[in-house]
């Protein structure tokens, strides 16, 4: 049963779940993955979104009401820390329940680090075909298996590199993580404040409801969400996208032959 939060100061209300949004986006960011591998979708305009949305629905609904309803339900941040899912779900129900949802936990973990692994190869694999990179590793990240069709050495190295990040402590990767996807949402919102312009008013392309409404409270809200977070997380962030902007800057920018992206035609 839900037990109602108390008023006083150790209370969670609903600026503290707005705050914990940054884990939270970086629960349901599976949905943009349908983004990463839309050269290998037919009539990808279509179906990407079509993807996206339906994902992030389900999503939703799936995952963030439950945490949201967990987390109004708790006394206090103290009684939130010290959860356990299995034995709440246990309690209310039997120790063959409880099992279950643990393995089918296990396998959502099991199954996201397959599909993250997919995915960032894919990048890594395009940015090499690209010529992000010196040509020693344009050639090496863009190889693909004669048998399977896959990029079968940048598999191999955002493989190990994750299985690196296994020895980092969990609350420095998902602090990091969910400022890292708070910068990105807020990054793409920002953008699209400025994307209706002469040049993107053709009929095909998809025009957002509202405009400027959503847009300009996901702008309110992330930047919100982002100051809340931690010194750390922040300065960690903040510290990949200089490196990757000096690299832009001292590398990238003086070679215009390389990193030549082009929009694909249908």
């Amino acid at each position: 049963m839900l037990v109602k939060p108390s008023l006083g100061t150790g209370s969670i209300g609903l600026i503290a779940v707005v705050a914990g949004l940054a884990v939270a986006l970086f629960v349901v960011q599976g949905f943009s993955t349908a983004v990463y591998l839309a050269e290998e979708m037919r009539e990808p305009r279509k179906t990407v979104a079509r993807t996206v949305f339906w994902t992030l629905g389900i999503s939703a609904l799936v995952i963030l009401v439950p945490v949201v309803a967990v987390t109004l339900a708790v006394p206090d941040a103290a009684a939130l820390a010290s959860v356990d899912l299995t034995a709440l779900v246990t309690g209310w129900s039997n120790s063959a329940v409880g099992a279950a949802i643990s393995l089918c936990i296990a396998a959502a973990i099991v199954n996201a680090v397959i599909v993250m692994v997919i995915q960032n190869s894919r990048v890594l694999y395009a940015s090499a075909r690209d010529r992000a990179w010196p040509a020693p590793v344009n050639r090496a990240m863009s190889v693909v298996s004669d048998r399977f069709g896959a990029p079968w050495v940048a598999t191999l190295v955002v493989g190990l590199s994750e299985a690196v990040l296994c020895f980092v402590p969990v609350d420095t990767l998902s602090g990091v993580t969910g400022v890292a996807v708070v910068a990105l949402y807020l990054s793409v919102a920002a953008a699209a404040l400025r994307a209706r312009r002469a040049a993107h008013r053709k009929p095909h392309v998809w025009r957002m409801p509202a405009w400027p409404v959503v847009p300009v409270l996901a702008v309110a809200a992330l930047a919100y969400v982002l100051v809340e977070q931690s010194a750390l997380d922040l300065g960690i962030t903040a510290g990949v996208l200089v490196v990757s902007a000096l690299y832009w800057w001292g590398y990238l920018r003086r070679r215009p032959e390389r990193w030549v992206v082009t929009v694909p035609r249908e």
